[in-house]
């Protein structure tokens, strides 16, 4: 039989042979389903042997011989395996230095007709080494044509590497990424109101993926649609990706109508942990903004950690950039300090935790070298945190409006954000009282004397402030832990003359 001499030359490395031979006996019964079959095994051997880059053309002409042939859907198993050298194909391709991207079009093309099984592992592997197909705008036709109904139950995991950890993102996730970017690219308003809806629908199923709501946000912008509600769905994603630039300059974008909450996003984008080189859009961002302020020394302090990046990547300068460059301002404004005073940390944590109910603490010791503050937030309770995320400088009696994570243990505090609040405390754990200086006998310890009771000052505070004994005072004061003493107790945290 035909088919089973030509499988016999295929198992035995003769490839070339196999192919010739069943190449002539399809010539000769083109009807022939067992050698139409031998045929497209043959073709499959050359799609292996040429899934190169650089094997391109014979690729190409392979798939058009297998596009041609017109093998019946019920070959599961040749449609199976014909997917992998498909998938190493593209992705090579993706792997390649200026590579022409119409070679994706191409084989996108060639495969559009074939009859992979759906959905299943080898379907979604082709999807996979599409999405990888960097800088192709035939993306969005693409995942049309796959059509995302045939994602499987696994596509929705990421992926669990042979080390034990797991890619950042799902097949699914990826997908949807992939084809929200293109449509940003392409500014398809229609499309993107029509997209929006499904991407809302996975993060509403799938709340652990951590994009979703980001793009939602992004598309909403890109289509002009209500700020309000794009902001809605960038918020729960800001708070977990609060350390990352890119998401503050978005939420700038998203609030370009309130200048204090648009100023406080870029200074918080400015600010993030990020290298410099990425800061650079901010930085002009800034530079336009103070510019519009005019506040002029701010603006050029900006301008100029601008061209220090675009100097040090060798980067195009901007238009904008350059004109500003040259306007009468800029050199007005050389030698000036900036002087724009805001508390963009306060406004930023306000944006993203706004649900979070804040409660009072009152500061009861602030370590300045390491920047942690002990504070009291209730009856006997009492933790501490590290500050200077949030706030500059503490001291003693300092009213804070904190919102709260948790509470380790030990006492450490997960906060979520904190500010000094002007408002004074008034609590069964922080009182303001009146009274004098007194002292005891020997003149060691020093005591803020009321009517009923007297309570005690540190000596730090004694010192500080040169007290007097007798001379009339008011003071804060907290009822906190003593360690050395190991016991509550109220003493003064403040003091007023």
């Amino acid at each position: 039989m035909a088919f089973k001499d030509v499988m016999s030359l295929r198992k035995s490395g003769n490839n070339q042979e196999a192919y010739e031979k069943a190449i002539e006996d399809y010539r000769q019964a083109p009807d022939d389903v067992w050698a139409k079959r031998a045929l497209a095994w043959c073709i499959y051997d050359g799609l292996k042997v040429h899934a190169s880059c650089s094997d391109s053309d014979l690729f190409v002409t392979k798939l058009t011989e297998l596009k041609e042939l017109d093998v019946p859907a019920s070959e599961d198993m040749l449609w199976n395996n014909v997917a992998w050298p498909i998938n190493a194909f593209v992705r090579d391709c993706s792997k390649t230095q200026n590579v022409n991207k119409e070679i994706y079009d191409i084989v996108f093309e060639g495969i559009r007709d074939f009859h992979f099984v759906k959905p299943s592992k080898e379907y979604s592997v082709i999807l996979n080494a599409f999405l990888n197909a960097k800088e192709w705008e035939g993306i969005i036709a693409f995942c049309d044509w796959w059509n995302f109904e045939n994602f499987r139950a696994e596509d929705y995991e990421s992926e669990l590497l042979p080390n034990g950890k797991r890619m950042p993102l799902s097949l699914v996730e990826s997908a949807y990424i992939a084809y929200a970017k293109e449509l940003i690219n392409k500014g398809d308003n229609e499309a993107i109101v029509a997209f929006v809806p499904r991407l809302q629908e996975l993060a509403e199923r799938y709340p652990k993926m951590q994009y979703p709501n980001y793009y939602v946000g992004k598309l909403l912008l890109a289509s002009g649609s209500d700020k309000q509600e794009a902001v809605a769905a960038l918020l729960p994603f800001a708070r977990k990706k609060q350390s990352e630039y890119w998401v503050w300059q978005l939420l700038a974008e998203a609030f370009e109508e309130d200048d204090e909450k648009c100023m406080a996003c870029l200074l918080r984008a400015a600010h993030c942990n990020t290298p410099e080189q990425y800061l650079a859009k901010v930085y002009q961002l800034l530079a336009i903004a103070f510019k519009q302020l005019h506040y002029y020394a701010d603006a050029r302090f900006y301008l100029d950690k601008y061209f220090q990046v675009k100097s040090g990547t060798l980067a195009t300068i901007s238009k904008t950039a350059f004109n500003m460059f040259h306007e009468t301002w800029y050199a007005e404004a050389a030698g000036q300090n900036p002087t724009y005073e805001l508390d963009y940390m306060a406004i930023t944590n306000e944006l993203i935790f706004n649900d979070k109910p804040e409660i009072d603490a009152v500061v009861s010791f602030v370590n300045t070298e390491k920047k942690m503050v002990t504070v009291v937030y209730g009856n006997k309770k009492e933790g501490f945190f590290k500050y200077d995320r949030f706030i500059k400088k503490l001291n003693l009696g300092d009213n804070l409006k904190i919102r709260l994570q948790e509470v380790s243990a030990d006492g450490f505090m997960k906060v979520l954000s904190a500010r000094v609040s002007e408002a004074s405390a008034d609590t069964d754990y922080c009182k303001t009282v009146k009274g004098s200086v007194s002292s005891n006998m020997s003149m060691t310890t020093y005591f803020l004397q009321s009517e009923k009771e007297s309570f005690f000052i540190p000596s730090s505070i004694v010192s500080k402030m040169k007290l007097i004994i007798g001379e009339p005072v008011s003071a804060i004061i907290l009822y906190s832990y003593l360690k050395k003493k190991d016991e509550w107790k109220w003493s003064c945290v403040k003091v007023k003359r």
